[in-house]
């Protein structure tokens, strides 16, 4: 029943997936064209994010001259000239909020660039890599502003869909025992532990790791959510969480598009296989589907001995 269930999810992504081309931060690029304010405020936005990265890249580049031994001026060099160019978008971005002339060029060998006059500037962080991460951060800041489905849609929605809660469901788990283990479980999400050791009570470590972990998935399950309402392909059988450099936060993945979550997920980052073992249970929540049960095993994940 699990397998199935998981296969039709798959089966019912993969189609979205091919309907859906480009990622949420592309496709808004293209829709915004017609649209002066909205691409304005695009551009604002992701001129702002740029100078952002462009500036604590500078400062880590400086952080480590400090304690290079040699390449120190090589550093110092980059990091200014990061700065400089900072200082050249930021000045492109108070032309943008001036001027009625913005345009965004997307050119398909390219990263999207800003333009406002004479003044253009293309939305690339300095790391590869970390790329998707900023368009994230773009479209995730222009759609906590805006209606991005109606934008992708090119029309309202003539059956709006239910609204989608502001915060991730809470409430204890439940809590079972037997003389073999002690499980805590919440909509069909287990976790195992062993049996109590009386000589070492682990109760109230093992309750603050459930719910931890019942926090994160729900957390991670709503914002899923909201980016399949926004029109977000999710590819599960893509999804990978990884952390962000210089940030407390961690990058989902969301599909080959490019599109990125940015969240926080400690306990989930911190423990090897378990985003894989939690994407079945998260795709039925994301669906609205029947209950799919998973069991964790604490032995199996390194939390019964840390308890």
């Amino acid at each position: 029943m699990l397998l199935s269930l998981w296969l039709l999810l798959c089966l019912l992504v993969a189609q979205a997936s091919v309907a859906a081309e480009g990622s949420r931060y592309k496709r808004l690029t293209e829709q915004l064209e017609q649209d002066v304010a909205g691409k304005r405020q695009f551009a604002d936005i992701a001129l702002v994010e740029l100078a952002e990265v462009l500036l604590a890249e500078a400062s880590l580049a400086r952080r480590q001259a400090r304690d290079a031994t040699q390449g120190s001026a090589d550093l110092i060099g980059w990091a200014a000239s990061v700065e400089n160019y900072a200082g050249d978008v930021l000045r492109l971005q108070r032309a943008v909020q001036a001027s009625g002339d913005v345009q965004l060029v997307l050119h398909p060998l390219e990263d999207l660039s800003v333009k406002s006059g004479l003044q253009r500037a293309m939305i690339t962080h300095p790391r590869h890599d970390q790329q998707p991460v900023l368009e994230a951060s773009i479209a995730a800041a222009f759609c906590a502003r805006n209606d991005c489905v109606r934008i992708l849609s090119g029309s309202p929605a003539a059956n709006s869909p239910q609204p989608i809660p502001m915060s991730a469901e809470s409430g204890n788990p439940a809590w079972s025992f037997t003389p073999d283990s002690k499980v805590c479980e919440q909509r069909g999400l287990r976790i195992e532990f062993p049996p109590e050791v009386r000589s070492a009570p682990r109760l109230t470590d093992e309750r603050t790791l459930c719910q931890q972990l019942f926090a994160e998935a729900n957390n991670l399950a709503l914002e899923l959510r909201w980016q399949a309402r926004q029109g977000v392909a999710l590819e599960w059988s893509a999804m990978v969480s990884t952390s962000l450099p210089q940030r407390t936060g961690h990058a989902v993945m969301l599909n080959n598009s490019g599109d990125t979550l940015l969240i926080a997920l400690p306990l989930m980052h911190a423990t090897p296989g378990l985003f894989n073992l939690l994407l079945p249970w998260l795709a039925a929540e994301v669906a609205g589907s029947p209950e799919v049960e998973v069991t964790l095993r604490a032995a199996d994940l390194g939390w019964a001995a840390a308890q």
